[in-house]
């Protein structure tokens, strides 16, 4: 049924089908703490533990990837892995590690896009400076990316600062539901600010320095107007999630829906800001219908996640790629992460085959139509450590058991397989 599918709508060989995940999330056997051990601890969550014990296994990782024909992997690299125990001290297995696992991946024609912050904050960068709500945050993240520019330079060619900024903000710094569990408006909103003048700042050094890409992952669901009447409502949603974080970057300026709210660009700032983006990295997973008082709501005829938050609407993948091209022009679009977690996954995983299949035929129709898309990253290549969640959501297309570490892939792993192979 898939491949019907994508017989009739055509395939680009300059599009690809990859995987991802996080440091956090697979690696374990990670020294020093970072603020999403502390914030576990601190709220009696599942603790990560050794994860899906990726740092030992990783040859059998890349390994299982290859022989599943993923040729782009987006993972990222821990700073609490690099810098572990206090400021600039640098820990060579960690740094080892990455070398070991990039020149793992060139063994196997793989191609790495690499982000270099995915959450996982030192804790003592939290608790001497205050974490991203601080200003100071600014060169310690500048001085942290040139290290790993300096070391992998010439093994990556693609790069992400910062992997959900929105989420961050919001749920780290303002809902505190998030590590470091802040709740605080005035911190959310500058927790925003420096982490988009952070991934500026790196990125114009290194389109200075170096002659590869650089982007950032900006997460947002879609916001559907429930009639002709809420059009006005559910853009200042998607203005107050995407557009936090994509109009300073393009216009140099919040949006008007949260600029009473937000600190200030200097004109120099907004020159960094506006020429900082070689690509644009979309989280995007699911949509809500937002009525003309701005309430949002689900229609329940939508396939539901094993996440109380997703729904399958691959409708919305197509608007939000077609509101990017419209608003934001035709630069290159990632999708860096695009998944589906499943009550009772097993081998069988329909309802990600489902999910994947409407999010890629939506991806494919806007490429057809115009749009710059480059790439789809199935989240997540193995299930992992789901954050506040723990091990409860398995987003993964390779089953891993959490006692003996051991992969299966799942129908959907096998299906992209197949994809790719015939395709791409």
């Amino acid at each position: 049924m898939l491949v019907i599918f994508f017989l009739l709508i055509g395939f680009t060989n300059a599009y690809f089908i990859g995987s991802s995940t996080s440091a956090y999330q697979i690696e374990g056997h990670q020294p020093g703490i970072c603020i999403w051990d502390k914030f576990t601890k601190t709220h009696n969550l599942k603790q990560v533990g050794n994860a899906t014990n990726h740092y030992l296994l990783y040859k059998n990782d890349v390994k299982l990837m290859y022989d599943l024909n993923f040729r782009n992997y987006r993972f990222s690299m821990s700073w609490t892995r690099i810098m572990p125990y206090k400021w600039n001290e640098i820990n060579d297995e960690g740094i080892q590690f990455y070398h070991n696992l990039l020149d793992e991946l060139k063994v196997n024609n793989i191609t790495p896009f690499v982000t270099m912050y995915h959450w996982e904050l030192p804790n003592y960068i939290q608790e001497e400076i205050g974490g991203w709500s601080s200003p100071n945050i600014i060169e310690y993240f500048f001085n942290y990316s040139k290290i790993l520019f300096n070391e992998y330079n010439n093994k990556v060619n693609y790069w992400i600062t910062i992997n959900e900024p929105l989420t961050t903000s919001k749920q780290g710094y303002g809902e505190g539901t998030f590590a470091p569990g802040i709740k605080s408006e005035n911190e959310m909103y500058l927790s925003g600010h420096y982490q988009l003048l952070s991934h500026a700042y790196v990125a114009n050094y290194y389109k200075r320095n170096y002659n590869g890409k650089i982007g950032i992952a900006i997460n947002s669901n879609w916001y559907e107007p429930k009639d002709n009447n809420s059009k006005i409502e559910a853009n200042k949603e998607l203005m107050r999630n995407l557009g936090w974080f994509a109009e300073p970057l393009f216009f140099g300026e919040y949006p008007d829906v949260i600029k009473n709210k937000t600190p200030k660009f200097t004109d120099y700032q907004k020159i960094l800001l506006i020429n900082s983006l070689d690509f644009f990295g979309l989280n995007h997973y699911t949509t809500y219908y937002v009525d003309s008082i701005g309430e949002m709501s689900e229609d329940p005829l939508w396939l539901h996640g094993q996440s109380n938050w997703l729904y399958a609407v691959p409708l919305g993948m197509n608007r939000i790629l077609n509101f990017i091209k419209n608003r934001y022009g035709s630069i290159p679009i990632y999708i860096t992460e695009c998944g589906f977690s499943m009550r009772n996954d097993n081998y069988y995983d329909t309802d990600r085959i489902h999910y994947l299949a409407g999010y890629l035929f939506e991806t494919i129709k806007a490429i057809n139509t115009g749009i710059n898309v480059k790439g789809f990253f199935i989240w997540s290549f193995l299930d992992n450590f789901e954050w506040a969640s723990g091990y409860n959501e398995t987003f993964g297309i390779v089953e891993v058991n959490m006692t003996t570490c051991e992969r299966k892939p799942k129908k959907s792993a096998l299906i992209m397989s197949n994809l790719i192979d015939t395709f791409v």
